[in-house]
């Protein structure tokens, strides 16, 4: 796995951590279904990352940063 992957995973792992893993979809104009279609999950598991309650695997984690557009040097979306 590349540095930059690595950064993605843990921008992702952040957002859910902190909260914002909502606001981001939201603001995007996706919903559930569409987040949970495009990354290979459930609706419901979507929804659990999103509440904080469990946490992404590396290649979910990659694969919703590519659905939310997310590059690694967006540090922003956390601070």
């Amino acid at each position: 796995m590349s540095p930059a992957e690595l950064r993605r995973i843990t921008l992702v792992r952040t957002l859910v951590a902190s909260g914002k893993a909502r606001e981001q979809r939201r603001s995007r104009h996706l919903t559930l279904k569409e987040v949970a279609d495009a990354i290979g999950a459930s609706r419901s598991t979507v929804h659990r990352w999103e509440a904080g309650e469990t946490f992404p695997s590396a290649v979910h984690a990659l694969a919703w940063a590519a659905v939310l557009g997310i590059s690694d040097t967006e540090t922003e979306l956390v601070a």
